[in-house]
């Protein structure tokens, strides 16, 4: 059977998060291809924060996908990124330490040691399938119940596989394949006319019986290579193509990172010394105690201090160069997010694109050198005016409830059921009674924010101030005299933004709903392309707001581009997950929806005006208030079109934000 990564996504990354104790992004293999680290979509990967896994599995149930992830998780907990070359030289007997250095310091360990061989792709063929045998089978000894899994997937992948007579190469890595998937040894022997098989098998299970480490399994595939080897050349002109993903592959990359941080831990032991030589040259008392230090222990007279700055410059360029190259390979990393996918409405074929567009849910940084005392005393001054106009929907009366156990007065609708009840011979009701109650607000309204590039454009266009026509008027600056009377310029004060009125309208909004009691949500959200759209959050509706809610508000800053469909889905699922009766989006917005992918054309803006619109009206077919504001003049042309009726408002002046935003939350919910 088929099974779709997008129907199991989200309880794969709890199962992900529980086994390995944080948060890793589910990603389907094909988002990987493009960047240098090449992946078979077929093929699942593991990277910094991210599993990647075939979009779909022909496996005969969806724990087939939890045992990838689970293997994929083993390499990390069971130390494949931790192999170290020369620890591999130390322990594998007959590799060429002189081969091993050719592919220059960059090259992966995995590639440096393939480079030993005479077939370097043979080599890391072998390798992963040693690793992969070793992984499985410290799996299976400490998760025992992942083994049943783990058999019922490896038998549906061999009742898939031909087996063939083993006659060359090509057939005797086919048969290595199987035999890591647990095939039997006698029947693959039984087809063998290369009389490697047997050789093979032993040395496979000697893995299963003592798994060891990484460098074990390398030893083992040192073992393997001396086998197949020679039918390669024998019979090459049947060899596949063994060059495959692994060469250039997530896990070299993976090793490449671990690695960095031995070199990080080098460039500080190297910091250090050149630290010590200044303090031993700068003081002699320190200097006479160095005349004292063992032998073997850092002495000034020893050490060329040039030669010692040299390498510490030399160490950080090179660290600078690989994390850059792991980066653009390996992609952008999202530590402390976790990751949604949403569909899009595609109107152009009037269809949805299923879990196209990925989104990323971060907690907003606070900006360290924000100073925080003016937004408090903005909220204060206008704390007042803005409770005292939503008080005007607080609630102040009561409600009588019908059919209840006791009450201040009899239910006579209630009463007469119960007799025709007891009349017909059965059972009456005994709640006959009414009371009054006083009716509480059940409000959760979320406010996003756009954090796009353009907020980050004056409110008030400056305009260009050009030096008079009139030649006198310009002074001389070559004029000791003329340029000590003019006066200092005294520095102009930085013009106002609009994401600094979209931040202070949050400030005087949260000032108001903290008295009236509703719980609320503040996020950002900005992006680049379908598969990074960012969801930041400055306060959840469960958070009582604090001074690091203030400090997250402070925080936001134009970011990138405006994709609103999948912002507007996330918040709407986040106000169905607060389970209040009355839920209410507003978005606050500067101009149109846009991406760098939000359609087929860049220049054309209807295909974000559509998937919005279609995303607000999903959102108040689940019984959500939706409303758009927005500071763009122009904007009555496409929120027509996008928004329902009378659900959006063009702000004239941008500072009367705030004002706007407390009368469309009163029209919302009172």
């Amino acid at each position: 059977m088929i099974i779709e990564l997008a129907d199991i996504e989200a309880p794969l990354a709890l199962f992900a998060e529980g086994i390995a104790g944080r948060y890793f992004h589910i990603v389907p293999s094909s988002e990987f291809a493009g960047r240098r680290a090449q992946l078979d979509p077929e093929q699942s990967a593991l990277t910094r924060d991210t599993l990647y896994l075939p979009e779909r599995l022909d496996a005969p149930d969806a724990a087939a996908y939890r045992v990838l992830a689970l293997q994929q998780l083993g390499h990390r907990e069971f130390g494949t990124f931790r192999f170290s070359l020369e620890t591999a030289l130390a322990r594998v007997p007959g590799l060429d330490r002189e081969r091993a250095l050719l592919p220059g310091a960059r090259a992966s360990d995995y590639e440096r040691f393939c480079q030993c061989f005479d077939e370097p792709g043979l080599a890391s063929r072998l390798l992963h399938l040693c690793e992969r045998v070793r992984v499985d089978t410290l799996l299976v000894q400490h998760y025992p119940g992942a083994g049943r899994h783990l058999r019922r997937y490896h038998d549906h992948l061999l009742r898939h596989e031909q087996l063939d007579p083993v006659t060359d190469g090509a057939g005797a890595l086919h048969a290595l394949d199987c035999l890591a998937l647990g095939c039997d040894t006698a029947t693959l022997e039984a087809l063998d006319e290369t009389r490697v098989v047997s050789a093979c098998a032993r040395i496979i299970a000697g893995i299963r019986s003592a798994p060891g480490d990484v460098h074990d399994a390398a030893a083992a595939s040192a073992e393997l290579v001396a086998l197949i080897e020679p039918l390669l050349r024998r019979r090459s002109a049947e060899l596949p193509m063994l060059l495959d993903e692994e060469l250039n592959g997530p896990a070299n990359w993976m090793q490449r990172e671990a690695r960095l941080e031995d070199w990080r831990e080098d460039l500080a032991t190297i910091e250090q010394n050149l630290l010590a030589i200044d303090l031993l040259e700068g003081d002699e008392a320190l200097a006479g105690d160095a005349e004292g230090l063992q032998e073997g222990e850092l002495r000034p007279e020893d050490t060329h201090l040039a030669a010692l700055q040299q390498d510490r410059d030399t160490l950080a360029r090179r660290i600078d160069m690989e994390r850059s190259a792991i980066r653009d390979a390996l992609g952008k990393e999202h530590p402390n997010a976790r990751s949604f996918r949403y569909d899009e409405w595609d109107y152009l074929n009037r269809s949805y694109l299923r879990r196209w567009c990925r989104l990323f849910e971060e907690r907003l940084e606070p900006d360290p050198d924000q100073d925080l005392e003016p937004l408090m005393a903005l909220m204060r001054r206008h704390r007042p005016r803005v409770q005292k106009q939503l008080e005007l929907i607080r609630p102040l009366g009561y409600q009588r409830v019908h059919r209840v156990a006791d009450g201040d007065e009899l239910d006579f609708n209630a009463v007469i059921q119960a007799r025709q009840d007891q009349r017909a011979g059965q059972s009456p009701d005994d709640r006959v009674y009414s009371r009054r109650e006083r009716v509480h607000r059940d409000v959760c309204a979320a406010f996003l924010l756009d954090l796009s590039a353009s907020t980050d454009d004056p409110v008030v266009k400056v305009e260009p101030v050009y030096p008079p026509e009139d030649d006198d008027e310009i002074p001389n600056l070559r004029d000791p005299y003329g340029a000590a009377a003019a006066p200092p310029k005294k520095p102009e004060p930085e013009p106002r933004r609009i994401i600094d009125v979209q931040r202070d309208a949050m400030l005087i909004m949260s000032a108001g709903l903290e008295g009236l009691g509703d719980s609320y949500g503040i996020y950002g959200f900005s992006g680049y392309g379908h598969d990074c759209v960012e969801f930041f959050v400055a306060k959840e509706p469960d958070e009582r707001f604090s001074r690091a809610t203030l400090a997250a508000i402070a925080g936001m800053k134009p970011k990138r581009s405006t994709r609103m469909g999948p912002a507007i889905r996330h918040g709407v699922r986040k106000l169905i997950e607060s389970g209040s009766a009355l839920k209410v989006l507003i978005i606050l917005s500067d101009g149109f929806p846009q991406d760098s992918d939000y359609g087929p054309e860049r220049g054309s803006h209807e295909y974000g005006v559509q998937d919005t619109a279609r995303a607000l009206q999903e959102a108040h077919d689940k019984g959500v208030e939706t409303f758009c504001l927005t500071v763009d003049r122009s904007g009555h042309d496409y929120l027509r079109r996008m928004c329902p009726d009378a659900r959006y408002l063009v702000i004239e002046e941008i500072e009367d934000l705030p004002e706007a935003l407390t009368k469309v939350y009163r029209t919302l919910t009172g």
